[in-house]
């Protein structure tokens, strides 16, 4: 695991981050204004919140003879930069979340409650009593689930057979980035272990694996009754599981896998998409002209030096798209 290393501030001043020499570690410079003397926990100290999605215990205890009542203001905040799946430094800020809320205590202690939701980043509590002012700033992280606890988890939820295969496909049923114990965030917005971009995930839905997948779920269920509905259009021969799965799979990453031959009568696999092997939802539509007469690897060797720029990379020079079949038959292991 890496650490963040910080200067323990007196009260009353700021600690900046220090550089940290251990290999393989990554290191925030953040700077955490601490004020008041606290008794608890230590300025920058990091709480993580658990492989079954629990949140951790956080005690804020000051040290004062002032009498009560103590009023209690928290913010977390999270800045989420992009990750990719990589155990590596993050990239550009996507977007930025935040919650507040505040309590009141008789005592000196306030056990962190943030409005019952599971939420990581950054984490200020202020505390006032009389006329002293306390401040305090904390990490709250994440450990990654098992792929056995993820899979017990799923047999809670109904209509999510063949979900566990997209998981494994999208993040390999991981949620957190080891290296620095925040989600996985997408170029695109995708975050946490379903790599959902649309709807766009709630601050708990990002940090809590548990409530991302029910989220995802929950949109894996629409897209299943979609694919049932299309193959009730014409309900003869009748579709097999794997051809559901087939639908399911390619509409949760975009569009249609099958179409109606009516000469045939059958659903048939879109003949036009060629897909590149060597990813997982790359391909091309071989009725553009730009692509006909040639091969995948020929394709892919013209095309593929753009794909790190995404929709961007792609003009009349280099025809691919992002195509629902592909990402189908890459899960399918085709």
């Amino acid at each position: 695991m890496a650490t963040k290393k910080h200067s323990t501030p007196s009260s009353s001043k700021k600690g900046a981050g220090k550089t940290n020499k251990t290999k393989n570690t990554l290191v925030k410079v953040v700077v955490l204004e601490d004020v008041g003397t606290w008794v608890r926990p230590a300025s920058g100290e990091k709480f993580y919140i658990s492989n079954a999605a629990e949140m951790p215990q956080i005690d804020f205890e000051i040290k004062t003879d002032a009498a009560g009542p103590v009023q209690w203001s928290w913010k977390i905040i999270w800045d989420a930069k992009v990750s990719g799946l990589k155990e590596k430094p993050r990239g550009k800020l996507i977007e930025s979340f935040s919650e507040v809320g505040s309590a009141q205590t008789e005592g000196t202690t306030w056990r962190a409650n943030l409005n019952n939701r599971t939420l990581g980043g950054l984490l200020t509590v202020e505390a006032k009593v009389e006329k002293l002012t306390f401040k305090r700033s904390v990490y709250i992280l994440g450990k990654n689930p098992t792929k056995s606890e993820v899979s017990a988890f799923l047999l809670t939820i109904p209509d999510t057979v063949g979900f566990d295969k997209l998981l494994d496909q999208e993040t390999g049923t991981k949620h957190f980035i080891d290296l620095d114990g925040e989600p996985i965030v997408a170029f695109d917005k995708g975050f946490g272990i379903t790599q959902m971009t649309n709807p766009a995930p709630s601050f708990e839905q990002a940090w809590s694996w548990k409530e991302n997948i029910k989220a995802g779920s929950h949109l894996y269920a629409q897209k299943q009754k979609a694919a049932k509905s299309m193959f009730a259009s014409h309900p003869t021969p009748a579709a097999t599981d794997e051809m559901i799965s087939n639908e399911t799979y390619s509409r949760w990453n975009g569009g249609s896998y099958y179409h109606w031959n009516a000469t045939n009568e059958a659903w048939e696999r879109k003949s036009n998409i060629l897909c590149d092997p060597e990813t997982g939802n790359i391909g091309w539509d071989t009725n553009n002209e730009n692509n006909q007469n040639k091969s995948a690897e020929d394709l892919h060797q013209r095309d593929q030096p753009t794909y790190s720029k995404g929709k961007s990379g792609q003009d009349k020079d280099h025809t691919w798209i992002y195509s629902g079949v592909c990402y189908a038959d890459h899960v399918n292991g085709n």
